[in-house]
């Protein structure tokens, strides 16, 4: 029971911040159906065919819609659906840092110390992760009650419960695949290739639904377990083989997790390949280039950076073209041409692809960020950030360096990646203004800046909790993007959300006030952060 306190302790940032938002995110949702879908059963149905029209072109982000002419149905498709990407996040950084994090930190040796076994210990952190989904996917049905009692209608508990059963079902079947990769691999590299895995995972699925030849090889992604669920809409009901499935999945993971973690030594992954002893030698042929702090760290994390490279690039290739088979079937649907008149921005196609890559690239560039800040609070708390200081260097020194890294990193990512999309387009024979495509990519490094300031200020005060308060200032700040047009809000409140500063480059142009704030918020971020950082003890 002390092993389960603990772990809960230790994840107790995700569980409430996941909770919290997952609790607004599917109320507002369902107050927001009643904003939009309009009280008859004739304005009711008219808003569930055009949504499903164009909900339909968009499976490769979001599942399937379902009766969107009723509160379950779009509750189901708006909030439930969407959960699946951030709870697997949740779970990739849960498990990495229960696997990889707390090891480098000395906490798993202490436990184990006691005489806890590996098993025990492996089994109580995921069962404290499963406690934890299970709570926040609650979370998410009782927001939809609240949700409909507020639009004064009624709708089955029962139902809204069984909701969070497929959720928790997959955070918890992504935790163990993540604890079972991180066990297999270095500490350093347990993040990108678990995230890599589950990002594949994930297209494997959603792009099945544009892609036949893929569609024979999604029973292997347990996000199309999860899919297959639908257990809001009039009618429906958990899937009982599929959640099985799920289970299946987590157990089998989890027994691989175990074997791996009994075998292995504290600090090593279960695979290490031998490299032969480099040949003895007393001459200083290193350059010294890799003697620049900056060049220095970039070469430290140039495996990753490569992943996130390469990885955004494919997206890219894959996403753009997609724009072609879905913009066509749309511009050919008579009852969609109102909707598309104030959803397009300048020209057609431009404008979707904003919408179909542009869009997903900023919540990547937002994870590429937040990985980058969990590794700053991870040096807090293993030591390395102590040891670095005693060199000496400065503390501002550590905050200007890696927000230098980071900027060098993202720009790499977003120029690559832009190019990409232009020489993708091209190919699919629709040029767009390579300007603006420069402009649109470019903007995505002040963008992921934001992010990567306020998660240095929150690591210079709280490290321990760093990555889950920024994890929820991203969903909350995407959340406002999301809803404010449904709520009408201000434009002033629209623009307490990152995404909405960034714009609309590519059909707009940029939006010099949004990049003005992005900026400013930068400076002052990283002055607080040099400022807060001299000011703390290391480790605290």
């Amino acid at each position: 029971m002390h092993g389960f306190a603990l772990a809960l302790r230790r994840g107790r940032w995700g569980i409430v911040g996941y909770t919290a938002l997952t609790f607004l995110n599917t109320t507002l949702q369902a107050v927001g159906f009643y904003q939009i879908a309009g009280k008859t059963p004739a304005e009711r149905t008219a808003f569930g065919s055009t949504m499903s029209l164009l909900a339909s072109q968009f499976t490769v982000l979001l599942p399937q819609p379902v009766r969107l002419d009723t509160i379950g149905g779009y509750v189901q498709w708006r909030a439930f659906g969407f959960y699946a990407i951030p709870f697997a996040v949740w779970a990739l950084a849960s498990a990495t840092g229960a696997a990889r994090g707390d090891e480098e930190k000395g906490l798993v040796e202490m436990v184990l110390a006691t005489g806890t076994s590996r098993l025990r210990f492996l089994t109580t952190r995921i069962s404290a992760f499963a406690a934890g989904s299970a709570f926040a996917a609650l979370a998410g049905s009782i927001g939809l009650l609240i949700g409909v009692a507020i639009g004064q209608e009624d709708f089955a508990v029962n139902r809204a419960l069984a909701a969070a059963i497929p959720l928790a079902a997959l955070a918890v079947a992504c935790y163990c695949i993540t604890l079972a990769v991180a066990q297999l691999t270095s500490a350093r590299s347990a993040v990108p290739i678990a995230g890599v895995l589950l990002l594949a995972l994930f297209l494997l699925n959603s792009l099945s639904h544009n892609f036949d030849w893929l569609v024979r090889w999604r029973v292997l992604s347990p996000f199309h377990y999860y899919e297959l669920n639908q257990p809001l809409p009039p009618g429906g009901a958990v899937d009982v083989p599929a959640t099985v499935v799920l289970i299946a999945t987590s157990l089998f993971f989890a027994g691989v997790a175990a074997i791996a973690f009994v075998n292995r030594d504290l600090g090593s992954p279960l695979i290490t390949l031998r490299r032969p002893p480099p040949p003895t030698s007393y001459d200083l042929d290193v350059p010294r280039v890799w003697g620049a702090p900056v060049v220095r760290d970039l070469y430290e994390r140039r495996n990753e950076l490569l992943a996130w490279v390469v990885g955004m690039s494919a997206l890219a290739a894959i996403f753009v073209p997609l724009t072609m088979t879905i913009v066509r079937p749309l511009l050919s649907i008579p009852e969609l041409k109102p909707y598309l008149d104030t959803f397009v921005h300048g020209a057609v196609f431009p404008s979707f692809v904003h919408v179909i890559w542009f869009a997903p690239a900023q919540l990547l560039m937002a994870g590429f960020a937040i990985t980058q800040v969990a590794r700053w609070s991870a040096e807090d708390g293993d030591g390395r950030l102590e040891m670095l200081l005693s060199t000496p260097i400065s503390r501002v020194r550590v905050v200007v360096e890696r927000l230098t890294v980071l900027t060098l990193g993202a720009l790499a990512i977003a120029g690559v990646s832009g190019i990409v999309v232009a020489v993708s387009a091209h190919a699919q024979t629709f040029d767009l203004d390579l300007v603006r495509v420069a402009e649109a990519s470019l903007l995505l490094v002040p963008f992921t800046l934001v992010f990567a300031v306020v998660g240095a200020l929150v690591a210079t005060r709280i490290p321990r909790a760093t990555v889950g308060l920024l994890t929820a200032f991203a969903f909350a700040s995407y959340l406002a993007l999301q809803l404010a047009p449904i709520f009408k809000w201000p434009a002033w409140a629209q623009n307490l959300s990152v995404f909405k500063l960034y714009g609309q480059p590519l059909t707009q142009g940029v939006d010099v006030p949004g990049l003005t704030i992005m900026l400013v918020i930068v400076a002052v971020g990283f002055t607080a952060a040099a400022l807060t950082i001299q000011r703390r003890d290391i480790g605290s």
